[in-house]
């Protein structure tokens, strides 16, 4: 279970699949007669404020932004991994569940397929936009990480990136 001391107010946490928030307020509240501590959210995607309680939403996968640490490997892992691509069926449904699940290790995954697959043959237009929604969602995080601007966190991705297709 997610401590409360994880999401103090004002810090950016990644919140499953509905991507990055910042925290608004934790505090206690009475729902369904019983105290339960609840977060309040303010989803950047969505420009949306959510209560959501706290056991909830880390079961929807609220999250702290992953460590220095581990996005400098996740950066590695990008420039050099080499795995059997994730399939695309008919809907991108494997590549899509992966994403959800909202850690930074999935986003690697999917974006090295989608790469690795448009290094072979042109990407369809499903495979594009979410090609487009898991850079971004990984360039924010990553940035968050490493405490990067925008610029900086595209250009080390972009590195990785030719690293990894050789040019």
């Amino acid at each position: 279970m997610a401590k409360v001391e994880q999401f103090e107010k004002g810090k950016t946490v990644v919140f499953g699949p509905e991507g990055f928030a910042r925290v608004e307020g934790i505090g206690e509240r009475e729902m369904l007669g019983r105290r339960v501590t609840v977060v309040d959210l303010f989803v950047l995607d969505s420009k949306m404020n959510v209560t959501v309680p706290l056991e909830r939403a880390v079961e929807r996968g609220l999250r702290p932004v992953t460590s220095k640490a581990a996005a400098e490997r996740s950066l590695e892992r990008l420039a050099t991994d080499r795995e059997e691509p994730i399939p695309w069926n008919r809907d991108g449904r494997l590549l899509k569940d992966r994403f959800a699940e909202g850690e930074i290790g999935g986003m690697v995954e999917v974006l090295t397929s989608l790469i690795d697959t448009q290094e072979e043959r042109k990407l369809n237009d499903g495979q594009r936009a979410l090609l487009d929604k898991v850079r971004k969602s990984y360039a924010r995080e990553v940035g968050e990480a490493l405490r990067l601007c925008e610029d900086r966190t595209s250009e080390r991705i972009d590195a990785a990136i030719a690293k990894r297709v050789g040019t």
